[in-house]
């Protein structure tokens, strides 16, 4: 299965610097990653990063290169995607609509048992 992952370098998540926030999502996305057996995609080859920071660029690139549907998008809390989900509703449900699955880590590590695996 097919996944692309956000990280929000904008924002200082549980009172760390927002460089080793950065670190936190990432750490926590990569091995959610792992765990679960997920490739990685990358809908514009000339992207920096194997994931994503900002959530208009995204969009752009899953219109531009025509992809209509990966398996999951990934990012780390409610609070990484708060702002663009307030301030840009009608994008942020364009967004969600080219992955069968939205995840937050920190949210299904909250409701889930120990296995935080998607696949039961």
């Amino acid at each position: 299965m097919n996944a692309i992952y956000f990280i929000n370098e904008r924002i200082s998540l549980e009172g760390v610097s927002k460089e080793d926030s950065v670190s936190l999502q990432k750490e926590h996305l990569l091995r959610y990653i792992q765990k679960n057996n997920l490739n990685i995609v990358k809908p514009n080859i000339y992207q920096i990063n194997d994931y994503y920071t900002i959530q208009h660029a995204l969009l752009y690139d899953l219109e531009k290169f025509e992809i209509t549907k990966v398996d999951y998008l990934l990012y780390y809390s409610q609070e990484v995607m708060n702002d663009f989900i307030y301030i840009y509703p009608d994008y942020w449900s364009a967004l969600k609509s080219h992955f069968n699955f939205v995840i937050s880590i920190k949210m299904l590590h909250t409701f889930e048992d120990d296995s935080n695996s998607l696949i039961s």
